[in-house]
Formats: C-alpha cells, sequence, structure tokens
C-alpha cells in the first residue's frame, strides 16, 4: 500500500472529527472530518456508518498512521473498486463449491503469495502454469472454466487542450497524437481541445498506462513547442 492507491476500507468509528476504519490489511485508518466530504457536514452518518464498505484514497502513510480520504475518489474509481470487491467475493463462492473441504487450505496458500483471488485469477490467465502450483489437479478443469470468463472493459477519459501556433501546427498535433495502440482513441471536440479515450481490462493498471500516456504526450507536445495540458473527464 503506498500514497495515492484506492482501498476498500470498513468504517469501524464515527465521531464528528475522526473516522476510523479498518483497512484490507486489518489495520486502521483514519479519516478528518475535511477529508469525508467537501463543505460544511451536518450530518456526517450521511456519509459514514458504522460496517459499511467505502472506497478511499490513501493521503500519507507515517509508521502505522494511515491517513485516507472519501471525498477525493471519484464516482468512476469507486464503482470500479466496488465491483472489484464484487468480483473477488464471487471467487470466493466459486472457489468454496469446487473445492468443498480442501477450500480453506488451497485459498490460504494462494492468499500468501497474492493479495487476493482476483489477482490470482490474472496471474493465472497470463500463465496457465500457476494454477498447478496451487490447484488440485482434478480440480483444475472447472477452476479454469470460471477463470476465462472475460471481464467487462473499462474506459478512462482525458479531456486534452494543446495549441502549437506555428504554421505547422497542425503537422505537429498529430505528431503528438501518434500513438500505434488500439485501445486509444482520439477525438476532436474543437479548435486545441480533444478527448482521450483508453479501453483497459484492468483499472488499475489503466491509470497507470494513462499516466504514462500523458507523460508521453506532455514530453511530445514540448519538443514540438505546444502548449498541453489535460483534465480527467469524470
Amino acid at each position: 500500500m503506498k500514497e495515492g492507491d484506492l482501498v476498500l476500507c470498513t468504517v469501524k468509528e464515527v465521531t464528528n472529527t475522526i473516522t476510523f476504519v479498518e483497512l484490507p490489511n486489518g489495520k486502521a485508518g483514519t479519516i478528518i472530518s475535511s477529508e469525508i466530504a467537501p463543505g460544511r457536514i451536518k450530518f456526517m452518518r450521511q456519509y459514514v456508518v458504522p460496517n459499511k464498505k467505502i472506497v478511499c484514497k490513501v493521503l500519507t502513510i507515517s509508521g502505522d498512521n494511515v491517513h485516507l480520504s472519501l471525498r477525493r475518489v471519484t464516482s468512476k474509481e469507486k464503482k470500479e473498486i466496488m465491483q472489484l470487491f464484487q468480483q473477488d467475493q464471487a471467487f470466493n463462492i466459486s472457489f468454496k463449491q469446487i473445492l468443498g473441504e480442501k477450500e480453506e487450505l488451497t485459498k490460504g496458500k494462494i492468499l500468501q503469495d497474492f493479495k487476493s483471488l482476483t489477482e490470482f485469477v490474472e496471474k493465472t490467465k497470463q500463465d496457465e502454469s500457476v494454477l498447478g502450483r496451487y490447484i488440485p489437479k482434478e480440480k483444475q478443469e472447472a477452476i479454469k472454466k470460471i477463470t476465462n470468463k472475460k471481464r467487462r472493459s473499462q474506459e478512462l477519459h482525458q479531456i486534452i487542450n494543446i495549441k502549437c501556433l506555428k504554421s505547422d501546427g497542425l503537422m505537429k498535433i498529430k505528431k503528438v497524437f501518434d500513438f500505434d495502440n488500439n485501445a486509444i482513441s482520439i477525438t476532436y471536440i474543437s479548435a486545441g481541445k480533444f478527448k482521450l479515450d483508453l479501453t483497459v481490462d484492468d483499472f488499475k493498471q489503466g491509470k497507470k498506462e494513462m499516466t504514462e500516456i500523458l507523460e508521453k504526450l506532455g514530453k511530445r507536445a514540448k519538443e514540438n513547442d505546444c502548449e498541453f495540458s489535460a483534465i480527467e473527464e469524470k
């Protein structure tokens, strides 16, 4: 866990100034009232109640103290993390049905090496030999059937503002947006304004890819003497 990560927490205690939560690793985290929601909060329990699961962003980590924010999580981020949680719950049920009495032992081995069953499943898609290290041979085909179900793709969006004032500005913009990647789509909106769409299978990895793309665009714009800025479309 590091600063900027999104984590699914369970609310433990709510006060007027601080909300205490349990992190996925079992440790405690805190959210000060100004990070619950923007503006003055009249009724704290409109946002947080004990035992409720909430998606938070890690602000700072200082020793055992993890400071979090609820208000800085976008609706899109919240939806994706909750979908991952629900997917992991579904895998838990499937593993229990398939593995029977071996479920607890098998899951224990998996969770020693992976953060979640979902992470394990994604790894088996990349490397099928991983399955054989954890799943009994007679159960592997049944597990393969649930791991091979295609996950619905997600889209990330950025509004790009770019200005190239020289006479060959249009050619320079084309150079900036030259990507050989079918997952990237650039749409013209108006003069100097474009929409960048990135289709991904994994939201967290997709956020990293988008950051790399924006860094590359910014570098290209600078090399071509263009003004560049990007805003996430929520």
